[in-house]
């Protein structure tokens, strides 16, 4: 036999090679991490989960008492002043500081039995359609729930810093409360909710709020969640309140992070009280003791300053007792320049003290209105995470990033100037307005290096974990939602 011939080598198979990127990384690496990405979310999305993800803006068709017509329950995690109760149709809303409960059921549906309900309490359709605000901070509630367009009347306009408000006012799709208190009633007579009063109206459809006399900072940020019943948004508070809770959170460590090598300042929160009929023409100076203001200065990285005399009836006295005090935050109501503060508090530029020597003299005006309305009093309410990074940067120039600008706290020494919102500053009348605090956890990746725009890396697992945690974010809520239901 003859020998047989070896077989030829075998070819090779030829193997796909994605191109490589001039910057270290597979073209495509990226390409397929992202379509894996949206092909996985929009198959979430595509999911069918019996029952709603959101309370209804409809009313109801056909009733059924054993319904639950609000599927998105808000639970009342921090704050302390107000409290709700979901049942089938109706949901039980409780300022626990005025002592005023709302029951609001959904249109289309019934009224509670009054035998199920507490003796006075007020009753409501929801959501609400058109409504009257009697404060600024409902202003800033109310805009970032996106509810502006639910806004037909407004009172102290001129003290109204949102633009967008401003601008709605000045076309005539809102109207300023008459002064003349007959004129008012009547006005106040046509719109289904009046809310924003801070003490209790025997009109019925008034509603008081309380977020300023809630004790901690996040407390009144979480009043959000009380707004929203009344309009069925409860999924964007919910939302909204995680975000400033998450913000608040990462701005902490943050303040602790970069003062750990630094002696932590004293800071005062002070005010002068000119004489006046409301004071018996007897001038006093006063060092604030608020909770929230103790938690933002302590987060911020300060030491909270106060004793066990808050009011003095001299100048002198006062300012013994602050004397060693590094910054002060001056809550007078009344005072545009530093030459005003220092008159108010018996000060002069040569003055002995740190916060005068170093020039920290703060006031919380640093954006009105055209007619000096404090936008501290609206949208400082509930940015609580805004304000945290705000005082940050007041305890320590160099947090919470370089170059940082400061909202509401200005620098008086300093001569820093106010930013006048006016609705020039409206860009879209009909957004939501955002909250104005940085993204806290995007400055902390850049100052580590661990920001999305990493150059060279060429694992691409930067690229991978968000879309990842998303992914699985997404698919827990999800699950957790049917089972629910079930």
């Amino acid at each position: 036999m003859l020998p047989s011939k070896p077989l030829p080598p075998p070819v090779p198979r030829p193997r796909f090679t994605a191109p490589v990127s001039f910057y270290g990384m597979n073209v495509y690496y990226k390409f397929y991490i992202q379509f894996i990405c949206v092909f996985v979310l929009i198959a979430l999305a595509g999911l069918r989960v019996d029952g709603q993800s959101t309370n209804s803006a409809e009313c109801v068709t056909n009733f059924d008492p054993n319904t639950d017509y609000f599927p998105v329950k808000a639970d009342v995690e921090t704050a302390t002043l107000f409290s709700i109760q979901y049942f089938k149709y109706y949901k039980l809303v409780t300022n626990k500081y005025t002592n005023e409960t709302f029951a609001l059921y959904q249109c289309g549906t019934q009224a509670p039995p009054a035998t199920a309900i507490p003796a006075g309490t007020k009753v409501f359709q929801v959501p609400a359609q058109n409504v009257a605000v009697l404060g600024t901070s409902s202003v800033a509630f109310l805009d970032m729930l996106g509810l502006r367009s639910k806004i037909s009347l407004v009172d102290s306009s001129d003290f109204i810093s949102s633009p967008c408000v401003q601008l709605l006012e000045g076309n005539g799709s809102i109207t300023a409360l008459s002064p003349v208190a007959a004129n008012a009633a009547t006005q106040l007579s046509t719109v289904s909710l009046a809310i924003g009063a801070s003490t209790p109206d025997a009109k019925p459809n008034s509603v008081s709020v309380s977020p300023e006399q809630d004790p901690g900072s996040l407390n009144r940020a979480e009043w959000i969640k009380f707004y929203s019943t009344f309009f069925n948004v409860e999924d964007r508070a919910i939302g909204i309140m995680k975000g400033i809770v998450a913000n608040y959170a990462c701005f902490r460590q943050l303040a602790t992070d970069g003062n750990k090598d630094s002696t932590a300042p004293v800071l005062a929160w002070v005010v002068y009280d000119a004489p006046s009929d409301f004071n018996n023409n007897t001038p006093s100076w006063s060092i604030a003791d608020a909770q929230y203001k103790k938690q933002l200065t302590e987060a911020a990285g300060a030491v909270y300053f106060n004793t066990s005399q808050l009011k003095y009836t001299t100048s002198s006295d006062f300012l013994n007792a602050i004397n060693t005090v590094d910054i002060i935050i001056d809550e007078t109501f009344i005072a545009s320049d530093i030459s005003t503060v220092y008159s108010n508090y018996g000060l002069t530029p040569d003055a002995p003290y740190k916060f005068v020597k170093n020039k920290k003299i703060f006031r919380e005006d640093g954006i009105t209105s055209p007619s000096d309305g404090r936008d501290w009093f609206e949208r400082a309410v509930p940015m609580q995470d805004a304000v945290l990074e705000d005082l940050i940067n007041v305890v320590n120039e160099n947090l919470p990033k370089s170059g940082y600008q400061r909202k509401w706290f200005r620098n008086v020494a300093l001569g820093e100037k106010k930013t006048i919102s006016s609705s020039a500053n409206c860009t879209d009348v009909n957004a939501p307005t955002t909250d104005v605090a940085s993204n806290c956890s995007a400055i902390v990746n850049t100052a580590t290096g661990d920001g999305s725009n990493n150059g060279g890396n060429s694992n691409g697992a930067n690229s991978l974990q968000p879309c990842v945690t998303l992914v699985i974010f997404a698919s827990f809520v999800r699950a957790l939602y049917a089972f629910a239901l079930i």
